[in-house]
């Protein structure tokens, strides 16, 4: 039996999230190179508002996929692709080259700092549904904001300056749009607001020595699938300026035939999406269990049926 695995992006991490870091990192005896990158994770005092400043985020939720992911990897038969939606597509390339814990915490966590220091302004992402292409197209040019991601012909993330966000929102509201959204994302990712960030990422990337893929990386960047390291790592960067394709992303993964997609998260979003698309697909997400015991029990059946 094969799977798609599928690493989500920022804005629906929680408190849970970090108790369940803490418990694997010890684990996995990586709580030393949490603290010394993380420490705010160990405050006392955290709170739910805290997890959502773009510096600690990234860091914060690449640990959790990575973690995650070394607990889940060995009880998975054939893994034919990784995916990953926006800060999710770094940990599928650090997974997928099974580089270090502390490097692969160094490049979130860089990636992290640059992206906030691109968009010092007040800024963020907003999402929108009920609206085609075309016509949220307009409105963008007037109210100077960019597309950031597209999910579907219906559905996407927009971002911009915090003023021109609200503008677009009273526009959208006027012309009936079906559901307008702030997201918990303190930056606008995938647009030229992220200009700045580039070069020194790239400088970042290309002063890092990756592994080979592992396993193949179907990217947002137009649904691709990358086989060769060097690729995944330049539509990383170009990510960061300009727009994912998301919807052209899951269709690539549908057109792989996976046996079971497993979004490793935080959060079930991706899977909603995909099952959204395709209602026959096995799909599930970590967060849809209480907990891991449970998981690796649906992994066990679902791989026993198979025989």
């Amino acid at each position: 039996m094969n799977f798609a695995i599928l690493f989500s992006g920022q804005g629906v991490q929680n408190l849970a999230h970090v108790q369940q870091l803490k418990d694997l990192a010890t684990e996995l005896n990586v709580t030393s190179q949490l603290t010394q990158c993380l420490p705010t994770l160990f405050n006392p005092n955290l709170s739910e508002a805290d997890l959502y400043s773009n510096d600690f985020a990234q860091p914060f939720i690449f640990a959790l996929q990575w973690c995650r992911w070394q607990k889940l990897k060995h009880k998975l038969d054939e893994i034919i692709s990784f995916s990953g939606y926006s800060l999710g597509e770094l940990s599928a390339l650090i997974c997928s080259t099974e580089i270090s814990f502390e490097q692969g915490l160094y490049l979130a966590r860089q990636r992290g700092m640059l992206m906030s220091e691109a968009g010092q302004e007040s800024s963020g992402l907003l999402a929108v549904q009920g609206i085609n292409w075309n016509g949220l197209e307009l409105l963008l040019a007037k109210t100077a904001t960019e597309l950031s991601i597209k999910i579907s012909d219906s559905h996407f993330i927009v971002g911009g300056l915090e003023a021109n966000l609200q503008q677009l929102t009273q526009q959208l509201e006027q012309v009936g749009t079906h559901s307008v959204k702030r997201l918990n994302v303190s930056i606008p990712s995938h647009t030229s607001l992220m200009n700045c960030a580039v070069a020194p990422y790239r400088q970042v990337l290309q002063q890092h020595q990756f592994n080979r893929l592992e396993v193949a990386i179907i990217s947002g960047s137009g649904g691709h699938k990358y086989y060769k390291t060097s690729d995944a790592v330049e539509a990383l960067i170009d990510q960061m300026n300009h727009a994912i394709d998301w919807d052209s992303c899951l269709t690539a993964i549908q057109e792989n035939q996976p046996d079971i997609v497993l979004e490793i998260g935080p959060g079930n979003a991706l899977s909603k999406m995909l099952l959204e698309r395709s209602p026959h697909l096995n799909v599930r997400a970590v967060d849809d269990f209480k907990t891991f015991q449970g998981l690796e029990l649906w992994i066990e059946k679902q791989q026993n049926i198979d025989c």
